[in-house]
């Protein structure tokens, strides 16, 4: 694969995501994505975003070079947007509306605070 549009459809299509998802996780339009795979676009925004969404070494989606697979301490930390949930597919979340997915992020901190907050009481 010599070209970004060829390995950004490549590393996509094995992640199992469309387009959409894929912007939406991205924080991008659909069209977006759509230019980037066809060419028209050459200058990817949110290049990081898109590496970890695709789980890829950010050079190999940008220029080519290494190994498609991030680099053992390369991926992002669970921190910085590694999936933490394993038994939820992180599609199904992208696949949500903005809005939603806010809600959602809205419930997952509130849990937490209310986890952490009984615990001290313990």
């Amino acid at each position: 694969m010599e070209t970004f549009a060829e390995r950004l459809r490549h590393a996509r299509l094995l992640r199992g995501l469309s387009q959409e998802t894929l912007a939406r996780a991205c924080g991008l339009s659909q069209s977006a994505i759509s230019s980037y795979e066809n060419g028209t676009r050459q200058s990817p925004k949110k290049l990081l975003n898109l590496a970890q969404i695709l789980e890829v070494d950010i050079y190999w989606l940008s220029r080519g070079l290494g190994d498609m697979a991030p680099a053992p301490g390369a991926a992002a930390s669970v921190a910085e947007g590694a999936w933490p949930f394993p038994s939820i597919d992180p599609r199904q979340f992208w696949t949500l509306t903005r809005k939603d997915r806010l809600v959602v992020e809205s419930a997952v901190s509130a849990l937490i605070d209310s986890l952490l907050i009984s615990g001290k009481e313990e």
